[in-house]
């Protein structure tokens, strides 16, 4: 984790505690979403010009390709197919994915959103895709390993949670194909490094934001480039500088681990011909701020002392997602709620 240039002159972590809007990386979701709602890499899929609730999304070069699959939307980082995807699948579903992967940020569900609008954190990001890396299964970010006295004698050891399977095998599998076939041949070809890599480039409005983040031989990292104070950096793209300093750093960093072949030959299941879900069965639905909406039911309140405060349920519905269990605290002793570092 590098945090700044220099912690004498700035002791400003961006890796934690920058917000920062992803761009194109964001998209993760979006096809994590379309895969788990029945999508395959080889569907078709129409490149072609769109307008949703008065917003129009452009390409990058502003041309259209017509009728191509999941895949090739996915390694040019077709937007209008994004977008698309967003109004068919639902924003709400899509945030809710980026919930299940770890992003605790607020999100908007406007159209816009699958392109990245929506402020995160590095850290945060890269959390959801080494859990796309562990095929599916959450992964927590830890800093420290172990304390120990001068004398050897062991203080802490750091016991990572339990893991929990956010998406199926298959979903994990077809994600990290899609991620393969963006640095083989699509807008991450600069992070390529001579053994299978699998990630995606993100690039925000005016080069104000430049990403890459990926993963090889079992070591996921990313890569964020740009200003304190957001202003437009010259030709700053996700696949160009951040993407480099990804191989870069990644070259070396994994020279001495065995190379991993991804499992991205997965079996798909059946597709369904119709609706089968169960009657009155509903979705969970998400607000901008992360809230659950129509689809989740809140405890009946039989008096004002019974009352539940929004944040309390938007806590409870983000820990079942991700598996955590609050509550569970040494009677007399008072525990914060840790932090990712």
């Amino acid at each position: 984790m590098v945090g700044g240039t220099d912690y004498a002159k700035s002791n400003y972590n961006r890796a934690v505690t920058a917000l920062r809007q992803p761009g194109s990386s964001w998209k993760l979701f979006v096809y994590l979403t379309a895969i788990e709602g029945g999508y395959r890499p080889e569907d078709k899929v129409e490149d072609k010009p769109v307008t949703i609730g008065g917003w129009t999304p452009k390409n990058s070069g502003g041309n259209f390709a017509g009728e191509i699959t999941l895949r090739t939307a996915f390694s040019y980082s077709k937007n209008t197919v994004a977008a698309q995807l967003g109004e068919e699948l639902g924003t709400s579903s899509i945030s809710n994915m980026a919930r299940r992967f770890g992003i605790t940020t607020p999100i908007s569900t406007g159209p816009a959103m699958v392109l990245g609008s929506s402020e995160t954190r590095v850290i945060e990001m890269t959390r959801a895709f080494a859990s796309v890396a562990a095929r599916g299964r959450s992964v927590t970010p830890y800093a420290i390993s172990k304390v120990t006295t001068i004398d050897g004698d062991v203080i802490y050891k750091h016991k990572p949670p339990k893991q929990v399977q956010l998406v199926e095998d298959y979903v994990a599998g077809a994600m990290t194909g899609l991620m393969q076939s963006a640095v083989a041949g699509g807008t991450g070809g600069a992070a390529q490094i001579g053994r299978p890599v699998a990630g995606k480039t993100g690039t925000t409005s005016s080069n104000k934001d430049g990403w890459f983040l990926g993963f090889s031989s079992g070591l996921t990292t990313g890569v964020w480039m740009g200003r304190d104070d957001a202003r437009p950096v010259g030709n700053l793209q996700g696949g160009h500088a951040p993407a480099r300093a990804w191989g870069n750093y990644m070259r070396i960093a994994v020279a001495n681990r065995p190379v991993e072949h991804f499992a991205t030959d997965v079996s798909f299941p059946e597709r369904l011909e119709e609706d089968t879900a169960a009657e009155g069965e509903e979705e969970i639905l998400v607000d901008e701020n992360g809230m659950p909406i129509e689809g989740e039911p809140l405890p009946t309140v039989h008096s004002p002392d019974d009352a539940i405060e929004p944040e309390q349920v938007a806590d409870e519905f983000i820990d079942r997602a991700l598996g955590r269990n609050r509550g569970q605290v040494d009677p007399g002793s008072v525990e914060d709620e840790p932090t990712p570092q």
